[in-house]
Parts: structure tokens; sequence; C-alpha cells
């Protein structure tokens, strides 16, 4: 009688294949695949290798406390190993962006693994929102740019890892008392050749050009969590590209179970952050977002719609999101003093805003006279830099007691949960 086994078949997807055959070579594609089924099969420390097709690996995992895994968490956990390190290829670091899927096999040793293992494996994998780029011709300046954003999206990532990446904190105050602070952002920010703070937008721009801000996002998110486990006063908030906000963003189930698990055990830490998800990019897989923004809204996390008025996203879809804020993008601000048109444009973005949330932050603050307008529109909350360059330390960090507990106060008067398991904002 034939031996029947029960083991976990997996398949792995490189995502950004095409691109890397097309600029790096074919040979660059083929270390790449190789690259990628010695990590699974040292992630998974006893495996048997299926097969290598052109942009994807098939592996059977033989492992028992692997087996015991949720699918969708061994694969989450599988493809952030996967791409944590970039691919180093001649003098280039490539950045990986890979998906899984996953189906219990139980079937006689000898018997051949196609058929509906492989199909159930196939269809979860189908369900990440990760995808390959559109086709680049090696005469097109898109492969200029893709191999710019690929150099430069793979040095953030490295000092991202190393640690010389780090979070600056800037404060959302109110206009008329800038000590009353709502949030702080989390900014990053690296250490330049002269000592100096720069900014990291470029780096993460590159990320998301290459549809591997996600790589980041992760990152971030657990940092951010970090910080408010640390700080029990603490309320912070971190941007998310729109790329991001799937729950099945490698694959059926497998996307942001690490930080779901930790919010879920810590409802009072899910209370005190605020995802800030960007509107300059369009949300090109909506009802992922939908899904991803009510179940974290579940938890007790608040959403805010951030550089609002100068994104792709439509009214439709920023109001079906039923954001907590939204945060005015400051270019409207440093070009409000150049006509009377820009400067009521500000006041008519206000109120567009006012009829998705009642918590509206005009951002870009960053003199007296952006103050004094914001006050004349009555804006309820102000970012910029009037109220300060961003710091490595919060305010209530070095403020008494007593005032982190009034921060935390403000920050719950002004979203504060009503009935029916929703959160919405009260006057």
């Amino acid at each position: 009688m034939a031996t029947r086994r029960a083991d976990l078949l997996v398949v792995v997807r490189l995502n950004n294949h095409l691109p890397i055959e097309i600029l790096f070579g074919d040979d660059a594609a083929k270390s790449a695949m190789e690259h990628l089924r010695r990590l699974a099969e040292r992630h998974f420390g006893r495996s048997t290798l299926c097969r290598i097709h052109r942009d994807h690996v098939e592996l059977i995992v033989q492992h028992v406390p692997m087996r015991c895994l949720p699918g969708g968490q061994l694969v989450e956990t599988l493809c952030a190993a996967l791409s944590d390190d970039p691919f180093r290829w001649g003098e280039e670091d490539i950045l990986l962006s890979v998906s899984a899927g996953w189906a219990t096999v139980d079937y006689e040793a000898d018997a051949p693994l196609d058929g509906p293992h492989m199909g159930g494996a196939r269809a979860r994998l189908m369900h990440s929102c990760l995808s390959s780029p559109p086709f680049i011709a090696p005469s097109d300046e898109g492969a200029i740019q893709y191999r710019k954003d690929m150099r430069a999206a793979a040095k953030l990532m490295r000092l991202a890892r190393r640690g010389s990446a780090f979070f600056t904190w800037r404060p959302v105050a109110q206009p008329d008392d800038p000590g009353v602070i709502l949030y702080y952002e989390a900014l990053l920010q690296r250490v330049g050749h002269m000592g100096e703070q720069i900014d990291c937008t470029d780096g993460y721009a590159a990320l998301d050009r290459l549809g591997m801000a996600h790589l980041l996002d992760r990152r971030l998110l657990a940092d951010v969590l970090d910080e408010l486990e640390n700080d029990p006063t603490a309320c912070l908030s971190i941007a998310m590209s729109s790329q991001s906000l799937s729950l099945n963003l490698h694959g059926e189930g497998a996307g942001w179970n690490d930080a779901i698990d930790r919010l879920k055990r810590d409802p009072a830490m899910a209370r005190r952050l605020v995802i800030e998800i960007a509107d300059n990019g369009g949300m090109p897989h909506f009802r992922d977002a939908l899904s991803f923004v009510r179940t974290l809204r579940g938890l007790g996390v608040r959403i805010a719609i951030a550089h609002f008025g100068s994104g792709q996203a439509s009214i439709a879809e920023l109001t079906a999101l039923s954001p907590d804020a939204v945060k005015l993008d400051s270019a409207f601000m440093r070009t409000a003093y150049r006509s009377e048109r820009n400067r009521l444009r500000v006041g008519h973005l206000i109120g567009l805003a006012r009829t998705m949330s009642r918590i509206v932050i005009l951002d870009g603050v960053e003199s007296p006279w952006h103050l004094h307008l914001a006050r004349e529109e009555g804006a309820d909350w102000i970012a910029g830099s009037h109220l300060g360059r961003p710091s490595l330390r919060r305010g209530w960090l070095n403020a008494h007691y007593g005032d982190s507990v009034a921060g935390l106060a403000a920050f719950n008067g002004a979203f504060r949960p009503m009935g029916g398991g929703e959160l919405r904002l009260t006057n």
C-alpha cells in the first residue's frame, strides 16, 4: 500500500520578475529566482523543491512547526523574510516583491502534485494585490527611471534596516492654542553628510513608483506600534501608501496579520494610532482598501486622509472610507498668497473636507500669515513648520505628567467613539 502524506504546498511568485529580466538581463532574473528558492528553503527548514518556473517557485513544506501556522500568517511571514534583504546583482541592489499561495496537500508519496492542490495554491496567490509594473522597453525613459528608483529605494531600505533612518515627530495642533496637540506625525528622516537631518520623501516616492512601498510601510508601522507601547500617553500617526492597504497584500489572508494581532491584544494602544492614507496616487485596489480600513477601524484605529485636494482618488471613494480626519495638502497654503483665487480655494477645500469628516487639518502653516489665514477660515487643527521643525522628541516627553494626560484627553475628546461599533467624530 502506498504511503499517504499531509504536507503544505507553497507557490512563491516574484512580482517584479519581468522588469528585472528586461532591465538587468535573463541571467539576473534566473539568479533572482534561485535566490528566492534558497531563502525559502532556509526559512522553512526542511522542504522539497517541486520545480522552478519562469517567475515562481513551488515548494512542499514538511517542517511541522511551519505547517501549524495559519496559512495567511505563514505566507506573510515568508514573504517578509524573502523581501527583507535585496538581491545583489553585480554592483546593483535589487529589491524583490513577492507574493505566495498555499494549499494543504494530502497525497500518496509517489503521486504527482498537479491538480486541485496546485490550483488551490495558485487561487490564493491570485488574491495578492501586488503585481509587476507595466512592461518597460529598454529604450524607454522609463527604464532609466526604474533603475534610478531602484537605487534610491534600495538605499532607503538599507538605511531603515541599519537604523540610520529614524523618526522625527511633527505636531498637529490647534490654531488658537498651539500648545494643544491632537497627535504627532511620524516623519522618516536620515542624517546628511554635514550632520543635517534630511527627509526621506524622495526614497519613499521611488518605492511607491516601483510598487514596493509596502516593504517600508510594514517596518514603519511596527516601529510606531513600539513607540505607542513604550509611551502610554502618546497619540501618533503614520502615513501609508494606498498600495499597501490590503489584507491580501501578499496573497489570500496574507497582509498585516502581525500588526492586527498586536492591535487586538492592546485595544487601548489601537485607539491612540492614526493611519494616514495619502491621497496622491489613487487607490488601485479600492475594495481591498475599504476592507482594510473597516478592519482597523473595528479595532479602534483612527483613519485620516492626507494630501487632500491633490490626489487622484475620487470624492466618492474617499467618502466611502469614512475618514476620521482629513488633512489638506500643504501645497494649497504655500500658493495661497499668490492670488485671491488661490486664497479662496483653501476655504473651499476646508468646506469640502468637512462633508467627509468633522476634523479638518490644514497643513502647510509655515508663517504668521498662514496662521492668520487658518484662523480666518476656521480650521480646526493645523500642521506645519510655524509650529516648529520636526523633532526627535515629542513635546509631552518633556512635559509634566499632567500635561501628558491632558494631551491624551484632547485626542480622545476629538476622536470620540459613538454607538454602533464604528468610530465617528463629535463636535
